[in-house]
């Protein structure tokens, strides 16, 4: 892929940043994933060859099917101080998705990477190209500008984010650039059958319980061509298990036919999540669906928080 000359020119202010820098804070979205965590944690590989002090907190922490991942051990869940010299934020389209508030008083400079078309440009540096499957793709073309020695371990984050957020690479958003990227990870040591394995293949019966209460809850929009499904405190509850347990239902929703786009709503304390997605031949943009809300995302991947609680009503559900 040629990289734009402008997101060249920001990979390279990047450098010098950290080059000026020796505490370095990075972080993603709350409720990390495999695309945003595996890229914060190469960076984090990284800059420690580099001699750098590194401090990564992600408000939730680090979901369990991620935590073999190398570095995801020392992730924190709280950030107390700001006392760093430069912050690196990833997959987030403005700085609140941190969960983070304190990050609003950091008066350094903040690097902000991200592949979401709708990004806020916050950063004093903004590495944002959505035309990338994935912000850990996009990492591996920072490395490439900053020449940087590429691990196996970092190796295997990056692909983990490639993989997660391309669906295997099912979705529309592999490119042959993409692959060739992923060519290049494995060529340095990472395993696409063992970050499958521990991705897709082990199911736990904590997940096993909630996808089976997501699919006795799923519901059929017909004047919307619209698949849904909602699970409620209570719902987690019952089945012992946490939203990390959830890992690729809205998008098995979508394979229902006759279905143009799917939603799942998940309680998470005061706050309802929602998640949507929709395919290439679907003609549905849920960025524009999840905007209404306040949220926004991709074209075919989207989501939005809103305050209230779901509460059912009769067969469906509402939020108060």
């Amino acid at each position: 892929m040629a990289i734009p000359n402008n997101i060249k020119s920001e990979m390279k202010k990047a450098l010098r940043l950290i080059d000026a820098s020796q505490r370095i804070f990075l972080t993603t979205h709350e409720g990390t994933d495999g695309d945003d965590l595996g890229s914060a944690l190469a960076m984090r590989l990284g800059l420690l060859k580099l001699g750098k002090d590194v401090t990564v907190a992600i408000h939730k922490g680090v979901p369990d099917y991620l935590k073999f991942l190398a570095g995801s051990e020392g992730v924190t869940e709280k950030l107390e101080s700001i006392d760093f010299d430069l912050v690196i934020i990833f997959g987030c389209n403005q700085i609140t998705r941190t969960g983070l508030p304190v990050l609003k008083k950091f008066a350094g400079s903040v690097v902000n990477i991200d592949h979401h078309p709708d990004n806020k440009l916050f950063g004093a540096v903004n590495i944002v190209e959505p035309s990338t499957s994935s912000v850990a793709e996009l990492m591996w073309y920072f490395f490439q500008t900053g020449r940087w020695e590429i691990t196996k371990d970092m190796a295997t984050c990056l692909l983990t984010g490639i993989f997660t957020d391309t669906g295997g690479f099912k979705h529309a958003n592999t490119t042959s650039q993409t692959l060739e990227v992923a060519s290049e990870l494995l060529k340095k040591g990472a395993r696409v059958e063992k970050i499958s394995q521990l991705i897709v293949g082990q199911n736990n019966p904590a997940s096993i319980r909630i996808w089976a209460r997501a699919l006795e809850n799923m519901r059929y929009d017909a004047k919307r061509q619209m698949v849904y499904s909602v699970l409620t405190e209570k719902d987690f509850q019952e089945t012992q298990s946490t939203d990390a347990d959830l890992g690729g239902f809205v998008n098995f929703l979508i394979t229902i036919p006759h279905a143009k786009f799917s939603m799942l709503l998940t309680q998470d304390g005061e706050v309802v999540r929602g998640s949507l997605r929709s395919e290439p031949d679907r003609n549905v943009d849920v960025n524009k669906i999840a905007v209404l809300f306040g949220g926004g995302g991709h074209k075919l991947a989207s989501g939005f928080k809103i305050k209230g609680k779901l509460e059912k009503v009769g067969r469906g559900w509402k939020i108060v």
